[in-house]
C-alpha cells in the first residue's frame, strides 16, 4: 500500500508524527496528494498535547471525509487505529467507496435567449459534466462557469446564474445536477464614450473600434478592440465595457477609459549568439510627430555579420485593423564573405486576426532598393542590383502558446516577383515557406519537426539580391555548422543560391517546468542544383531553459560534412 506519512514537530517527549493515512492500492495515486493536504492543514508548527489525540484524530477524520466528498466520494469511512509500523502514532485507514457519477442534467435558460431555440441547443451540448462523467466539485465548478461565459459571450452580456445545485444520491452514488441562468436582454451596441484623452483625438480610438453601430455584442470582439488598443504605442492602461445595468439595452454605449502612454521611448537590447556573436541595439520609438498619431521608430544595430540603421513611420491603424507603415534602411553585413551593401525605402501592409482559435497574420511589401555585392577574394567580379520587389507574406498559427507552444503548428509562406532596373530579362520571382509542427508525448516529452524550402526563378542569379537568395546552416537551420555557410562556395565565400531545403526532428524530454534536455537530427543544403548535391546532416544533444521569451537551447551539434563539432546557443536582454 500507499502511503502519506505526516511529518509534524513533536511535543516534547514525542517521537513519533501523530498520524499517516493508508489508501487502497487502486485508488492510492489518486487520493495521496488530497489526503497529503488534509495533513498539512493541522497547525504542524504547534506542538500538541499527546493527551488530545481524540480531537486531533476527530478533526482529521472530518477534514479526510469533506476532502473526498469534493472528489466525488460521498460514502468514504476513515478509521483510526494504533500503526502497527510504528511510523506514526495512528494510521487512519481510508476506504474511499463508490466514486459518485452524474445521473441527470437539468439546464434551464431562460430570458430572451429563449427567442434563440437553436443557440440554447447549442450551449446545452457543449456542457462540460456530462451524465456518465464522474462528479468533482472542481469539474462542477468549471462546467457552471464556462455555461455561463458562453451564454454571456454573445448578445447577452449581463447574464447571471440564478441557481445552481447538486443533489447526491449517497446509496446509489448518482448526482442529479441543476444549472438555472437567465439571460437578460440581449444588447446591441453605440457609439463610443471615451475617458482619459489628452494628446491624442478621439478618432484615433474609433481607428481600432471592431464594432459597427447597432451591432450586437460581442465578449470576444470587445476583447479583441481592448488588446488591439492596449497593444498600440498609443496607450499604457486601456478598459473596456459597457453598462449591463441599463435598462435600455439598445445601442448602449461602449466605455473606454484611458491612460495614455509617454510618447517618447528610448531603449537598448544586448544579445549574443553562436551565429552572429555579440550584438547591441539601440531603438527610439515616438508615437506622436508634427501632432499627428503616427509611430515614428528609428534605431541601429550591430553585431559581427551585420551593421543597420533604419527610420520606421507607422500610421494609426484602419478599421479592419489593417496597419500600414513606410521606411528606409542602410545596411553592411560580412556573412561568409559575402559582402554587402544595401540601401533600401519600402512600404508595408500588414494585418492579423483570429478565427476559430487559430491566428493569421499577412503583410505585402513593395521595396525599392540598391545592393552592391562581392566577396572577400575578389573570386567573384562585384555585382550592383537595383531592384523594385513585392512579396506577399502569409502565417497561420495554431500552437497553444506563442512563447512556449507544446502543440499545434506554424506555418509561413512568402512569395513574389523582383524586377531589375537592368531590364525585364533579369526579372525573378522568389518563394518561401517553412513548417514546424508540435506535438506532446505523454506529460514531459514534446517531438518538434521542422521544415523549409525555397526557390527563386531566375534567368540570371547575379541580377538577384541576396535577400532573395538562400544559404543554410547554423541554429534555426542544420545545427552542425557554421552560419549560413551551406550555399554555393566560390574561393572562401559561400553564395547566395537559387534553392534551399532543410529539415528537422527534435525530441525534448522537460526534466520539471524549467529544465529540460533534447536530442536531434537535421539535414539540408543550399545551393543551385540542389537535388544534384550530398545534403549536409548534423545531429546531437542540447539543454532547454524555459524563460518568458520562450525556451533557451544550448546545443552541440555534430557536422557530418565537416567532421566537427559546433555549440549552438542565443540570449538576448531587453533594457
Amino acid at each position: 500500500m500507499l502511503a502519506v506519512v505526516l511529518t509534524t514537530s513533536p511535543a516534547v517527549g514525542a517521537e513519533k508524527p501523530l498520524a499517516r493515512f493508508v489508501a487502497p492500492p487502486a485508488a492510492a495515486a489518486e487520493l495521496d496528494p488530497l489526503l497529503k493536504r488534509v495533513l498539512e492543514s493541522l497547525r504542524l508548527g504547534d506542538p500538541f498535547d499527546t493527551e488530545d489525540d481524540e480531537r486531533l484524530l476527530r478533526r482529521l477524520h472530518i477534514s479526510a471525509t469533506e476532502a473526498l466528498a469534493t472528489e466525488g466520494y460521498f460514502s468514504a469511512t476513515v478509521t483510526a487505529e494504533q500503526d502497527p509500523e510504528d511510523r506514526a502514532r495512528y494510521v487512519l485507514k481510508v476506504d474511499p467507496g463508490p466514486r459518485a457519477t452524474v445521473a441527470a442534467v437539468e439546464i434551464r435558460l431562460h430570458g430572451a435567449i429563449e427567442e434563440q431555440p437553436a443557440r440554447i441547443e447549442e450551449i446545452k451540448a457543449a456542457w462540460d459534466l456530462p451524465i456518465g462523467r464522474p462528479f468533482r466539485d472542481a469539474a462542477w465548478s468549471t462546467a457552471k462557469t464556462q455555461l455561463l461565459a458562453q451564454v454571456g459571450e454573445r448578445d447577452f452580456a449581463a447574464a447571471r446564474l440564478v441557481d445552481s445545485h447538486a443533489e447526491v444520491d449517497v446509496g446509489s452514488a448518482t448526482v442529479k445536477l441543476l444549472i438555472d441562468i437567465d439571460s437578460g436582454p440581449a444588447f446591441t451596441l453605440g457609439a463610443l464614450n471615451i475617458t482619459g484623452l489628452d494628446r491624442f483625438d478621439a478618432k484615433l480610438v474609433e481607428r481600432f473600434n471592431p464594432f459597427a453601430y447597432g451591432d450586437r455584442y460581442d465578449a470576444a470582439k470587445m476583447l479583441e478592440f481592448r488588446r488591439r488598443l492596449q497593444a498600440s504605442p498609443y496607450f499604457a492602461r486601456v478598459s473596456v465595457d459597457i453598462d449591463t445595468g441599463t435598462e435600455q439595452p439598445e445601442d448602449v454605449p461602449i466605455r473606454v477609459d484611458l491612460t495614455e502612454a509617454k510618447t517618447k521611448r528610448l531603449s537598448f537590447a544586448l544579445g549574443y549568439s553562436t551565429d552572429v556573436g555579440a550584438r547591441l541595439e539601440a531603438t527610439y520609438r515616438q508615437s506622436l510627430v508634427f501632432g499627428y498619431p503616427y509611430a515614428l521608430q528609428t534605431g541601429v544595430g550591430a553585431d559581427k555579420t551585420r551593421q543597420v540603421a533604419y527610420a520606421d513611420l507607422l500610421l494609426p491603424p484602419k478599421a479592419d485593423g489593417a496597419l500600414d507603415s513606410l521606411g528606409v534602411l542602410a545596411e553592411h553585413t560580412d556573412i561568409e564573405d559575402v559582402i554587402t551593401y544595401r540601401q533600401a525605402a519600402g512600404v508595408v501592409r500588414a494585418t492579423k486576426h483570429e478565427s476559430g482559435g487559430i491566428g493569421y497574420e499577412s503583410r505585402i511589401t513593395f521595396n525599392l532598393q540598391r545592393e552592391d555585392r562581392s566577396v572577400a577574394d575578389n573570386s567573384v567580379a562585384p555585382v550592383t542590383n537595383v531592384v523594385l520587389s513585392g512579396v506577399y507574406s502569409w502565417t497561420r498559427r495554431t500552437v497553444d502558446s506563442i512563447t512556449d507552444p507544446r502543440t499545434g503548428d506554424v506555418l509561413t509562406l512568402r512569395g513574389g516577383p523582383g524586377l531589375s532596373m537592368s531590364g525585364i530579362a533579369d526579372t525573378f520571382f522568389y518563394t518561401y515557406g517553412r513548417y514546424i509542427r508540435y506535438f506532446e508525448v505523454g506529460r514531459t516529452d514534446q517531438l518538434i519537426l521542422r521544415g523549409e524550402f525555397g526557390h527563386t526563378f531566375a534567368g540570371d542569379i547575379n541580377a538577384v539580391p541576396n535577400d532573395f537568395l538562400f544559404r543554410a546552416g547554423g541554429a534555426g537551420s542544420v545545427r552542425g555548422y557554421a552560419y549560413q555557410s551551406l550555399g554555393v562556395k566560390t574561393g572562401s565565400a559561400t553564395l547566395g543560391s537559387r534553392s534551399l531545403i532543410t529539415g528537422s526532428s527534435e525530441y525534448v524530454r522537460w526534466f520539471n517546468k524549467e529544465w529540460g534536455g533534447a536530442m536531434f537530427y537535421d539535414i539540408g543544403d543550399a545551393d543551385d542544383h540542389l537535388f544534384d548535391v550530398k545534403w549536409a546532416k548534423g545531429y546531437g544533444v542540447g539543454g532547454r531553459w524555459k524563460t518568458v521569451a520562450g525556451p533557451l537551447g544550448l546545443d552541440v551539434a555534430y557536422g557530418q560534412r565537416d567532421h566537427r563539432w559546433r555549440v549552438h546557443f542565443a540570449i538576448a536582454i531587453a533594457f
